[in-house]
C-alpha cells in the first residue's frame, strides 16, 4: 500500500500519560502488583475452560491455521469470505475461490490445491468444507437472522450468566427506504425484547450493579443506519434528521426500560455521533449508553467531553469503552488525503490510553442515585486491560459490580466463564440479521484477531509469558509503525537540487469537513465573499498584440535558469495556499462548484505548481548518455514556444493553472484564454503567477469570446503551442486549425486536446453494491455530472441488475440540489442556459425511448432565488447500446444504464464509443480485474472506486481516441508537450589523446 501525505508527519492531538496509563496510578501503593494477581487469577481460570472459539481447538482449525501462516493466504481467504454471499450457485462459488486461492504469492497448503483443481466428488467434497468453515465461522458471531431465531441463544447464555447487547446488521443505509426498514427493525427489537425476556430467571449478578437495577435488555445501534445522507458538512441537517428518526426507538426504550447504546463507527462521525447524543439525551428520558474509541488520539479529550457533559446534564451515562474496530480503514484513508492518522500507531499507545480513558470513567463514576456520572463498560477480551481497570475500581473505594465486562460473543467463551465466577457482570454484544451484511462484521473480527498483536491470540498461545501478557503497556514503545506510515513522495527533484524551498511533493489535502473549525472557516469565506468584477474581454487585435509582446519576451524567459522559473510557481503556490478558502470561494460562486467541488479544484490548482516546479528543472537539463572512449553524448530540452492556453469553465482554477503553469515552468510565454463562463478564476491564477514574479511580458491574460479571441490566437503563426480542454467539436477544429502552415511560420504547431468522455462504471455480479452505489452516485452526478471525467453509462451484469438499479435511484433520490454556497447541497447547478437545454433535450429523448427510473425536480423558487439554472439527476434504464443517451457525451446529471449477460460483453459495450477517456470497474472477482486491465480501453481505469478525482502525480489525467490526444496531465511526461528535445555528440579525441570515462554517465 503507497502512503501519501502533505509534508508534515505530524499526527492528530493526543498524548498519553507515562506505564500504567492509569491517573495517579502510579502513586497508588501496590496497584501494578494487584493487576497481576487479578490477572493471573483470571488468566488461570480461562486456561483451564479453554475450549471456546480461540483456544487450542480452534488454531486447529484448517482455514485460520494456515491464514496465521501465510499472510497472502489470510488476506485472499478473507477477501473471498467477504465476496462469498454475493455468489450466485455452486459453480460461481467455485470459480470464485479458485480465483482467489490462485492469486501470485498465494501458496495453498498441502492438500488444498489438489482437492480445488480435481473434479468430481473429491473436488465437491473440498469446496463444501471450506464453505461450511466459513458458514460456521459467521454463526459463531452472528446469533440469528431476526429476533426470534436469535432469542433461544440469548436465554442460554442469560443462563450461563451472560448479559446482552443486541446488535442489528446492516451497516449501509443508502436511501430513504433501507433508512426507514432499519429504524422499524430496531421498534420491533426495543418493543419486543422486553415482553420477550421478562419471564427469564433472576440474576442479581446480570441485572445490578452498585448504584441498583441495570436494564435486562440493552440494544446497540448505528447512528448512520437511520439516515442515508449522514454528513458532518451539514451537521445541522444531519442532526435533526437523525433526531427525527431516532425519536420513536427512544422514547420506546425510556417507556420499557431498554438501555440504548450509541456505537462509535467511523472517526468523522464520531464528533457528530457525540452531539446527537447529548441532544437526544437532553431531549429523550431513556437509559443511556454510548460506545468510545482508545485508538483514538482524541480518546482522553472525548472522554473528558461525556464526562463534563454528564456532570453538567446530571445524566447517567454507560459508556462502553472499546479500543475501536477500524483501525486499518482509518490509517489507509488518512493516508490517502493527506490527513493527520487519527488513531495511535502502536497497539501499545492504544493500550496505555485505554487504561488511561478506564481510569478517567472509573474516576467520575457516581457513587449515589440522582448524581450524574459515568458507569463503566470495558469492552475489551485483554486481561492485562481488565485488570488494570478493576484494580483502578477498588483504589477508588468502588465495588467490581461498578464495571461491567462486555465481549464479543463467538469469542473469547473459556475468559467470559472465568470472569462469571469471579462474580463479574459480562455483557455480550450479540450481532442479529442476515449473513450478506453480517460478512463486513465477519471480517472485521477475524482481521482484528488474526493479527500478530491480537491479545487473544498471544493470550492463549502455548507457552504464553505471562509476566510479558500482564505488563503495563508503555506509550513510548513499539513505535515500528512509525517508519511504515511516514509518508512517501514521488520521484522528482530530489532537495539537492535546489528547487524553491527543497521540499519534495505531496498533494495538498482536500479540507475535513468533519473538523468545526474547517467547516466554520469555509463558511465564512462564502458568507465574506464578495464577487470581484470581471476582467474586461480583450479585442482580436489586443489579443494579437499580447501574442507579439510574448513573442518578443520568449528569449529572455527561455534563457532563465529553470530553477528560477520553477522557485516563480512554487511561490505562486504558496500564495494561493494562503487564501485557499477564498479561491475556493470564488470558484463557488463563478462556477457554481458545491463546497467539497470547490474546495477540491483550488487543491488540484496547488498541486499542478508544485508538481511541475519539482519536474521541471531536471526535465530541461537532460544529461549524459552512455560510455564512449572519444566521445561525449548529452541530451537536454528546451521550449518550444509561446503556448495558448483556452481553459474550460468546469475546472476554472485547476486546469487553468496546469496548464499555464506548464508553458511557464519550461519556458514558454503563455496566452491564457479563459472560457467565457470563468474569467475572474483565471485573473486570480495570473495575478499570483506575476505576484510570484512571472514577468508580465511572459503571461498575459485574453479573456474574450472563442470564436473570435481564441479562433485568432490559435491561427496566429507566432502561436507555437496550443493547450486547450473543452469540447469536442471545438477540439477537432483546433487541431483542424492548427494543422494550417503559413508562409513565414516557421515551426509546426503542437495541439494538447482535452475533449470530453462517455464514459462507463461496469457492475458485476460479485461486486459489493453498498460501494457501488455510492461510487455511480458519485461519479455520475458529482458536480451536476459536468466533469470530462463523469460516469455517464452504468453497465450491470443481469444478475444484480435490478438491485442495483432499485438502490442506486433510492441513494439518488437522497441528494440534495440547492445553492452551491450551503454545506448540504450535493447538486448545484449547471453553467448556463445553454446547457440546460442540451440536458433537457437529452431528458426528453430518454422519457420518450428508454423506462425512467429516476427523474428529480428542482425545488421550487431555487432557480430564481439564486439566478442560476439547475438539472436535476436523472436515471434512464434499459437504455440500448446504440441509443444516443449511450453514445453522445451530455455533459449534466443524466446516467444511462445498460444491461449486459456477461463481464464480457460488459467490456464490449462499454468500448464501443469513440471516447476513450475513464472507466471503471466495480468486481470482487480478481479475474475480471485482471481482464478490465486488460481490455477496458480508456486512458484512466479505476478499479472498485469512483471515476472521478484524479490527483496530479497520483493518477495523471488524460484519454485517447476522441477524447484527446497526448499525454497526461499531471504526469511526468506533460512537459514534453512544451519542449524540443535536443541532443549533442562531442568528439573528444585530440591528437591521439582521449579522456577516459570515470564513471556512468547517465
Amino acid at each position: 500500500m503507497a502512503w501519501f501525505k502533505k509534508r508534515s508527519t505530524a499526527s492528530a492531538a493526543g498524548s498519553l500519560p507515562g506505564a500504567g496509563g492509569l491517573p495517579g496510578a502510579g502513586a497508588l501503593p501496590g496497584v501494578h502488583a494487584r493487576i497481576r494477581e487479578i490477572g493471573q487469577s483470571l488468566m488461570t481460570s480461562a486456561l483451564a475452560h479453554e475450549k471456546g472459539f480461540f483456544s487450542t481447538s480452534f488454531w486447529s482449525d484448517k482455514l485460520m491455521n494456515w491464514a496465521m501462516k501465510d499472510p497472502a493466504f489470510k488476506v485472499q481467504l478473507f477477501r473471498f469470505i467477504d465476496v462469498f454471499p454475493a455468489l450466485h450457485g455452486a459453480a460461481e462459488v467455485r470459480e470464485t475461490l479458485l480465483d482467489y486461492l490462485s492469486q501470485p504469492g498465494v501458496t495453498l497448503p498441502a492438500g488444498m490445491g489438489a482437492g480445488l483443481a480435481a473434479g468430481g466428488v473429491f473436488q465437491g467434497t473440498m469446496e463444501k468444507t471450506v464453505l461450511a468453515q466459513i458458514t460456521g465461522m459467521a454463526q459463531k458471531f452472528i446469533a440469528g437472522e431476526n429476533l426470534a431465531d436469535a432469542l433461544p441463544t440469548l436465554r442460554k447464555d442469560w443462563d450461563r450468566s451472560l448479559a446482552f447487547s443486541v446488535d442489528l446488521l446492516g451497516e449501509a443505509c443508502l436511501n430513504r427506504a433501507e433508512a426507514q426498514a432499519y429504524q422499524q427493525r430496531y421498534l420491533e427489537m426495543i418493543e419486543g425484547l422486553p415482553p420477550a425476556v421478562a419471564s427469564w430467571p433472576a440474576n442479581p449478578l446480570l441485572e445490578s450493579d452498585h448504584l441498583g437495577a441495570v436494564p435486562r435488555a440493552n440494544v446497540s445501534i448505528k447512528v448512520s443506519s437511520f439516515f442515508a445522507h449522514i454528513d458532518p458538512i451539514d451537521t445541522p441537517g444531519s442532526l435533526d434528521a437523525l433526531e427525527a428518526a431516532l425519536a420513536p426507538l427512544l422514547d420506546a426504550a425510556g417507556r420499557l426500560g431498554v438501555l440504548v447504546n450509541f456505537d462509535i463507527e467511523h472517526e468523522a462521525i464520531k464528533d457528530l455521533t457525540f452531539d446527537l447524543f447529548e441532544r437526544c439525551c437532553e431531549k429523550h428520558d431513556f437509559p443511556a449508553g454510548l460506545a468510545m474509541q482508545a485508538y483514538l488520539r482524541s480518546g482522553p479529550d472525548d472522554a473528558q467531553r461525556i464526562i463534563d457533559w454528564s456532570r453538567r446534564a446530571n445524566r447517567d451515562v454507560t459508556v462502553r469503552l472499546v479500543k475501536g474496530a477500524y483501525w486499518d480503514y482509518q490509517v489507509a484513508y488518512s493516508q490517502q488525503m493527506g490527513w493527520p492518522i487519527p488513531v495511535w500507531t502502536s497497539k501499545s499507545q492504544t493500550d496505555a490510553c485505554f487504561e488511561h480513558m478506564a481510569g478517567l470513567f472509573i474516576a467520575n463514576c457516581p457513587t449515589r442515585l440522582g448524581v450524574g456520572g459515568t458507569r463503566l463498560a470495558l469492552g475489551s477480551h485483554n486481561v492485562r486491560s481488565i485488570a488494570a481497570t478493576l484494580a483502578a475500581a477498588e483504589a477508588r473505594g468502588l465495588p467490581w459490580n461498578a464495571v461491567e465486562l462486555q465481549m464479543l460473543r463467538g469469542m473469547a467463551d473459556s475468559l467470559k466463564l472465568a470472569c462469571v465466577e469471579q462474580n463479574l457482570r459480562v455483557r455480550q454484544y450479540v450481532p442479529i440479521g442476515e449473513l450478506v451484511p453480517g460478512m463486513a462484521y465477519l471480517v472485521r473480527r477475524l482481521l482484528e484477531n488474526t493479527s500478530n498483536e491480537s491479545w487473544l491470540r498471544s493470550g492463549f498461545a502455548k507457552n504464553a509469558d505471562l509476566d510479558a501478557l500482564l505488563a503495563s503497556p508503555d506509550a513510548t514503545e513499539d513505535r515500528r509503525w512509525d517508519a511504515l506510515l511516514a509518508p512517501e513522495h514521488h520521484a522528482l527533484t530530489p532537495p539537492e537540487a535546489g528547487v524553491g524551498d527543497g521540499q519534495l511533493f505531496f498533494n495538498e489535502p482536500l479540507r475535513d469537513f468533519a473538523r468545526a473549525a474547517a467547516r466554520d472557516a469555509f463558511a465564512t469565506a462564502v458568507r465574506n465573499f464578495n464577487m470581484p468584477a470581471a476582467p474586461a474581454d480583450v479585442t482580436v487585435e489586443q489579443a494579437k498584440q499580447a501574442l507579439a509582446t510574448a513573442h518578443g519576451a520568449f528569449d529572455a524567459w527561455r534563457d532563465t535558469d529553470a530553477s528560477d522559473r520553477a522557485g516563480m510557481l512554487l511561490r505562486a503556490a504558496a500564495l494561493l495556499r494562503d487564501q485557499r478558502d477564498q479561491a475556493a470561494a470564488l470558484v463557488l460562486h463563478e462556477s457554481g462548484k458545491p463546497w467539497r467541488e470547490a474546495d477540491a479544484d483550488v487543491c488540484e490548482a496547488i498541486d499542478f505548481l508544485e508538481y511541475y516546479a519539482r519536474l521541471a528543472p531536471a526535465h530541461m537539463a537532460g544529461g549524459s548518455m552512455g560510455r564512449f572512449i572519444a566521445e561525449a553524448n548529452q541530451h537536454w530540452r528546451e521550449p518550444h514556444g509561446v503556448a495558448v492556453v483556452i481553459s474550460p469553465w468546469n475546472f476554472p482554477l485547476a486546469i487553468c493553472t496546469g496548464m499555464t503553469a506548464a508553458a511557464l515552468v519550461t519556458g514558454n510565454p503563455a496566452i491564457l484564454k479563459p472560457a467565457e463562463q470563468t474569467p475572474r478564476c483565471a485573473q486570480l491564477i495570473c495575478d499570483l503567477l506575476w505576484q510570484a514574479g512571472v514577468p508580465r511580458d511572459v503571461l498575459h491574460l485574453t479573456p474574450g469570446a472563442g470564436e473570435t479571441v481564441g479562433d485568432a490566437l490559435v491561427r496566429d503563426p507566432r502561436t507555437a503551442t496550443i493547450a486547450f480542454t473543452g469540447s469536442r467539436e471545438v477540439g477537432l477544429a483546433i487541431y483542424a486549425a492548427a494543422g494550417q502552415t503559413p508562409a513565414g511560420q516557421h515551426h509546426l504547431k503542437r495541439v494538447i486536446c482535452e475533449m470530453g468522455g462517455k464514459n462507463a462504471i461496469i457492475v458485476d455480479a460479485s461486486a459489493d453494491l453498498d460501494e457501488a452505489v455510492r461510487a455511480v452516485c458519485a461519479s455520475a452526478f458529482g458536480y451536476a455530472g459536468q466533469k470530462c471525467s463523469a460516469c455517464s453509462r452504468a453497465i450491470v451484469l443481469d444478475a444484480v441488475y435490478d438491485t442495483f438499479l432499485e438502490r442506486l435511484a433510492g441513494a439518488a433520490r437522497m441528494l440534495v440540489i440547492g445553492d452551491p454556497a450551503e454545506p448540504a447541497t450535493d447538486i448545484g447547478p449547471v453553467i448556463d442556459e445553454a446547457a440546460l437545454e442540451k440536458i433537457h433535450h437529452y431528458i426528453a429523448l430518454g422519457q420518450a425511448q428508454t423506462r425512467v427510473a429516476l427523474a428529480m425536480d428542482v425545488p421550487a423558487g431555487l432557480a430564481e432565488r439564486t439566478g442560476r439554472c439547475f438539472a436535476g439527476p436523472h436515471i434512464f434504464a434499459d437504455v440500448p447500446p446504440d441509443n444516443p443517451l449511450a453514445q453522445e457525451e451530455i455533459f449534466g446529471p443524466v446516467l444511462a444504464v445498460l444491461r449486459a449477460g456477461t463481464f464480457e460483453q460488459a467490456l464490449a459495450i462499454a468500448n464501443d464509443i469513440p471516447y476513450k477517456l475513464t472507466g471503471g470497474v466495480l468486481s470482487r472477482r480478481p479475474a475480471h480485474l485482471a481482464l478490465a486491465r486488460k481490455k477496458f480501453r480508456v486512458g484512466n481505469l479505476y478499479l472498485n472506486r469512483s471515476i472521478t478525482g484524479a490527483l496530479v502525480g497520483r493518477q495523471p489525467f488524460g484519454g485517447f481516441g476522441l477524447s484527446g490526444g497526448g499525454t497526461k496531465a499531471g504526469g511526468a511526461d506533460y512537459l514534453h508537450h512544451f519542449t524540443d528535445p535536443r541532443a549533442l555528440t562531442e568528439n573528444t579525441l585530440r591528437h591521439g589523446f582521449a579522456p577516459m570515462p570515470d564513471g556512468p554517465q547517465s
